[in-house]
């Protein structure tokens, strides 16, 4: 991705939180899927002319789709504009999604989510103990097109304010250049990792408070 993609894209991706819902109504099943090649579109434009036809729900289904796949576009790309970071060269290749310090063992694969509907009766608690969140991750999503495990950075949104919030909170691309920049430097020094496994772990909570400022907690 180059600075002009990024520039486009993100604003796409912030008016594209406007009008997406924040949960998914219609099911991911392969009938669906197969209406539109979600993986060729990329802007917003060439979005809304591939689903014009389709029913309100499905619309919004690839979306919400397109939507969570390019903000994760993103985000990789907001780390590797950071020196000591390279983005793997192998579209194709799902083993990892950036390197730090030119280190294989600092290779993750990164994730954007949120705070699952069955941690947060004990946000708290899981904010800083996120270990059950963690095996709860691996063991759902791990399930899908990445059956293998590997190295993964969790990007959690969670707003304080309002939980529809979160959408806009995964396109605060300034916000997140900022925070990026910080914990890359961190990361060199890192010895206390999470795990999953073998595998090191690394969560990021990117948090809205309820007075509207931002703040982050990496584990």
């Amino acid at each position: 991705m180059t600075s002009k993609e990024f520039e486009k894209l993100s604003k796409d991706l912030q008016n594209l939180a406007k009008i997406i819902p924040l949960h998914w109504g219609q099911i991911q099943n392969d009938k669906t899927d197969g209406l539109v090649d979600m993986f060729s579109i990329s802007s917003f434009e060439e979005l809304e002319h591939s689903v014009q036809s389709l029913e309100d729900e499905i619309k919004n289904y690839f979306r919400r789709r397109w939507f969570i796949w390019k903000c994760a576009q993103c985000d990789e790309y907001l780390f590797s504009v950071n020196k000591n970071v390279s983005p793997n060269p192998n579209s194709r290749d799902q083993s990892y999604d950036i390197e730090f310090f030119n280190d294989t063992n600092l290779r993750f694969d990164v994730k954007g989510t949120v705070i699952p509907k069955e941690f947060r009766n004990e946000i708290n608690t899981i904010i800083e103990k996120p270990q059950p969140m963690i095996d709860f991750f691996y063991q759902r999503q791990s399930t899908g097109v990445r059956s293998f495990y590997q190295n993964r950075l969790f990007i959690i949104h969670h707003s304080f304010k309002k939980q529809e919030r979160e959408m806009y909170l995964r396109c605060h691309w300034e916000f997140k250049e900022q925070v990026y920049k910080l914990i890359t430097q961190q990361i060199q020094t890192k010895t206390d990792f999470l795990k999953y496994k073998e595998f090191k772990i690394i969560v990021l909570f990117l948090f809205e408070n309820e007075n509207g400022s931002f703040e982050f907690k990496m584990l």
